[in-house]
């Protein structure tokens, strides 16, 4: 039950980085067909007519951040991060198993400090009122809290993945020849 919870979280967490990238797509092909249309307004009227999303540059620097770090606990377990296993597969089991422990441990103080780090972060901008910058002026702890979000996820898959090793003495999430890999 707590398996399909965890599962699922990091499937939302991974959705919500899908849309985003969509998102991206969507503010930048529409920006660039509404300068297209200012383009032709300019060639047949002689004068632009200053089509424009608002902030469209911010929006999708934003939909990047979003991306980058909902994706985060769903790569993890998915083992589709990049990993050095040239050493490590030449372990012995215990020392394996040690490497895993750490490997883990170390996600997991990473993800704290982050975590930590980017919610005190959002508190600040929402205390002191902080706005970004261009037409549309969000109030930056909206998009600091997503990333918040990002990480407490990656933070809970690290400690799903550190749960396992300690458990089981591995993780799919650790595997040193991960799906991605084979499927390249």
């Amino acid at each position: 039950m707590i398996r399909n919870a965890l599962d699922a979280i990091y499937k939302i967490s991974g959705g919500l980085a899908a849309a985003s990238i969509v998102a991206i797509v969507l503010i930048v092909f529409g920006q660039v067909m509404l300068n297209i249309i200012d383009y032709l307004a300019k060639m047949m009227l002689g004068k632009s007519i200053g089509l424009l999303i608002p902030s469209y540059t911010s929006l999708s620097g934003y939909g990047l951040a979003f991306a980058t770090f909902l994706s985060l606990g769903l790569g993890l377990r998915k083992a589709v991060h990049i990993r050095v296993t040239l050493v490590e597969s030449r372990l012995p089991r215990s020392a394996r198993r040690f490497t895993l422990i750490m490997i883990s441990l170390i996600a997991v103080m990473v993800g704290i400090l982050f975590t930590y780090s980017l919610a005190l972060l959002a508190f600040q901008s929402y205390s002191w009122g902080d706005r970004g910058t261009g037409l549309l002026k969000v109030p930056l702890w909206i998009p600091q809290s997503i990333l918040c979000i990002g990480m407490t996820v990656f933070l809970i898959a690290a400690l799903d993945t550190l749960i396992e090793v300690l458990r089981h003495g591995h993780s799919n999430a650790l595997d040193a020849q991960s799906n991605a890999e084979e499927g390249i």
